[in-house]
């Protein structure tokens, strides 16, 4: 009959407090069968998904901090994975790659923005209209994460094991820093701003073709070419505040930027749009009502709401 697994033990062991046995012990049964290693990745997508939400339930509160705990817990498996292949088994190693191939996936819908901590600790603000994908803890040369859409990083220091950000055009390599993604292929849009600290962008597909960027610099893929460029200084990135700032923005920017910030579609029925450049900050919110009317006082045209399964506004 097959060891139930004491999910207490389990929690204990994501967040790095379990003993060298206890681990053995685990990793032992997950070894069993291919339930309790689905057992086990289930148990880790929950835990994972607790500190997204900071609910508080089953044996004590959880906050996003003790994710950082885990790092504590590769240390100790790395020390468990020499002793074991030692003893002449390659196994454990096997396995434990295996459990480590095992993603999550954050999408947010429009509208919301999502705050998390990655298993080394990195925090990651998630925009609207995004999806990072990460693994469940990491291993090997490098971190690699997938992003689409935007993301701002805060990425925990470790030079043995540089932080990897790949996106459908570049990818961005760091070690420790702060810095933002945006990479939304439906627009071919690509861009990468460091507020501190230092990033290589690459190009994909050919990594010859690479900038390395200063803090308050910012690169944008132009065709392509990477071209670097000063960040605005309006670029705080406010959007983690609930925020849409915008400096010298046209008015078909602005429709772009709300139609990720307020989950509607715009058709436009006149010749030609407003050519006013826009300046400000806006609630999101406040609604995309009042980001419109704030627009009106500005430039000459109307809205109205058309019907449809998502909501529409018509442009006139």
């Amino acid at each position: 009959m097959q060891e139930k697994m004491d999910k207490d033990l389990l929690y204990r062991f994501f967040e790095g407090q379990t003993t060298i046995e206890e681990e053995t012990r685990i990793l032992d049964w997950v070894d069993e069968s291919p339930e309790n290693q689905k057992e086990f990745l289930d148990y880790r997508k929950l835990y994972d998904m607790m500190l997204l939400n900071e609910d508080k339930i089953f044996r004590k509160p959880v906050g996003r901090g003790n994710l950082r705990k885990w790092g504590g817990v590769l240390l100790r498996y790395a020390a468990v994975i020499v002793v074991t292949l030692a003893a002449g088994g390659g196994y454990f190693y096997q396995r434990y790659n295996a459990l480590a191939e095992n993603f999550n996936t954050i999408s947010v819908p429009a509208g919301q923005h999502v705050d998390l901590t990655l298993p080394d600790g990195t925090k990651v603000a998630l925009n609207a209209c995004s999806e990072l994908k990460y693994p469940s803890c990491f291993v090997g040369d490098n971190r690699c994460v997938e992003l689409s859409g935007e993301a701002f990083f805060e990425v925990a220091r470790n030079e043995e094991q540089p932080f990897v950000v790949e996106t459908y055009a570049c990818d961005v390599e760091v070690l420790g820093t702060k810095f933002d993604v945006e990479a939304r292929e439906q627009n071919n849009h690509f861009m990468t701003t460091l507020v501190n600290g230092s990033v290589r962008v690459s190009k994909r597909g050919n990594p010859n073709r690479k900038v390395v960027l200063e803090p308050n610099q910012q690169v944008s893929l132009c065709g392509e070419e990477l071209v670097v460029a000063q960040k605005p200084q309006h670029e705080e990135f406010l959007w983690r505040q609930g925020l849409i700032a915008f400096r010298d923005a046209s008015f078909e920017e602005l429709l772009k930027e709300f139609e990720y910030c307020f989950n509607v579609k715009f058709e436009i029925n006149r010749e030609k749009l407003p050519q006013t450049l826009f300046t400000g900050k806006l609630r999101v919110s406040d609604g995309v009502d009042h980001a419109m009317w704030v627009l009106q006082q500005n430039a000459d045209f109307k809205f109205r709401h058309t019907s449809g399964a998502k909501e529409c506004i018509l442009i006139e």
